[in-house]
């Protein structure tokens, strides 16, 4: 065979199964390399030595592909589908394959990568080799037999994944804010801290420039305190009406104006859809016992992350292995005179990742245990405060495994508090995440906002 047609594949329409059945004796399987649309198929012997290589357009084909397994099924060959988790574009051959009984497990890409070499000496890839490497790896290294998630996995994944743009849109917007105000009202934003605190939402709004304010101060005073129903104190009021008369900032225009309360509207929008969406979370959490404890540790949105995104932490074998999913467990980089340079792994989804750092500040802020193991690291004192941090979420991550369990947070089972410097002039030791007096997490795992 000349080497050009290794890799050939014919369409489903054309396929003679017949004369692929003759090539199975005992066992078959079906690797399939997903795309968008035009997938490729190898079908393999029970060893992965692949007979046929079948392309199909999906969804008009799909159909007769799955016909095509029904065959191989009803010829008693046991077809084994062995596919890659590539986004969502094969979910919908996934749960086809599930509901027709038809057994599917999953393979590492890395390791497809890695063995593209290995199988026939070129280092390239495309889509008929894909699904070769597949079928032959698929014997070599063990695959992970594909279940459907609950409906509450998949509730919580939704909530997360509207979750995540109204962020994005926050992050922008708030951006767009700072620039202007540094422009217009510099000392607005170092009087009141425009991320947590809200009332000045409505003062904005109203009074978008510092120049009506300062014409009319007894009304913006009587905004900020109905905005903040009196939390707001009466001497952060006054020096927020008394710095619009003497800004240094540039006078807006019109369009100006216009422009920065559209952000201010974009802004409260925002919020209000991110407090409904952590209050849902919030509520998800609370039917599972498990997603309860840990959201007591880690707030309701990182619990849903890790629950949604990796799964519950009970199923893993160890708290090693709930940390290697997360991808934070150490790899090492050498490289030259850098002997032994160590960094995570980041693999699984980095959302969780981020909500997991979040948790870590929030723990480092309000633990006297942690905090005192965070600054002990020889990272941080290295001024390397970010290093230090990781290694706090991956104590959070092993901590995590525990607690879904049933356990409760302990620091001092976490951290060896022999060795921790715990004198009151540096922490408060009165405080703790899980005690009557640590601060209440917002429903979507952040500090509450303030007046």
């Amino acid at each position: 065979m000349k080497r050009k047609r290794t890799y050939g594949s014919v369409d489903v329409e054309n396929l003679e199964l017949d004369a692929v059945l003759k090539l199975l004796t005992v066992g078959c399987i079906v690797a399939i390399d997903v795309a968008k649309s035009k997938f490729v198929a190898a079908i393999a012997t029970a060893v992965g030595e692949a007979v046929r290589l079948v392309r199909f357009e999906h969804p008009r084909q799909t159909g007769l592909f799955l016909r095509m397994l029904v065959a191989l099924r009803e010829a008693k060959l046991e077809p084994r589908v062995v596919m890659e988790p590539t986004g969502t574009y094969g979910d919908a051959v996934r749960y086809q394959c599930h509901r027709l009984q038809i057994p599917v497990h999953m393979a590492s890409p890395k390791h497809t990568h890695d063995f593209a070499e290995v199988l026939d000496g070129v280092p390239s890839m495309h889509d008929p080799k894909a699904a070769v490497t597949l079928a032959r790896l698929s014997v070599i290294r063990p695959t992970k037999r594909w279940d459907p998630d609950t409906d509450a996995k998949r509730n919580l994944r939704a909530l997360l994944d509207r979750r995540g743009p109204v962020l994005r849109i926050q992050t922008l917007y708030y951006g767009l804010l700072e620039g202007m105000l540094a422009r217009h009202w510099p000392e607005f934003d170092t009087l009141l801290d425009v991320r947590t605190q809200r009332s000045w939402l409505t003062l904005l709004q109203r009074m978008p420039t510092p120049q009506a304010v300062a014409a009319a101060p007894e009304e913006a005073a009587e905004v900020l305190r109905r905005a903040s129903h009196g939390a707001l104190p009466q001497r952060s009021i006054a020096a927020i009406v008394e710095s619009a008369g003497v800004t240094l900032g540039v006078p807006m225009t019109f369009e100006e104006q216009v422009t920065l309360r559209a952000i201010v509207v974009t802004l409260e929008r925002e919020e209000r859809q991110l407090d409904a969406i952590d209050k849902q979370l919030g509520d998800l959490c609370r039917t599972d016992p498990e997603t309860t404890r840990m959201a007591a540790l880690v707030g309701p949105a990182c619990a849903a992350a890790i629950v949604g995104y990796i799964g519950c932490p009970s199923s893993f074998a160890n708290a090693r292995a709930l940390e290697k999913a997360i991808g934070l467990n150490l790899r090492e980089r050498s490289s030259g005179e850098k002997k032994g340079r160590l960094s995570i792994t980041k693999r699984g989804p980095g959302q969780v990742r981020k909500l997991l750092y979040m948790a870590a500040l929030r723990a480092v802020q309000s633990d006297a245990f942690v905090a005192a193991w965070y600054r002990g690291r020889g990272a941080y004192r290295r001024d390397l405060k970010r290093a230090a941090l990781v290694a706090v979420m991956r104590k959070l991550a092993r901590a995590l495994w525990h607690v879904a369990r049933g356990g409760v947070f302990d620091p001092q089972k976490l951290f060896d508090t022999r060795r921790l410097d715990l004198t009151p002039s540096k922490v408060d030791l009165s405080i703790h995440p899980l005690s009557p007096n640590a601060q209440t997490l917002h429903p979507g795992g952040a500090p509450p906002p303030t007046a």
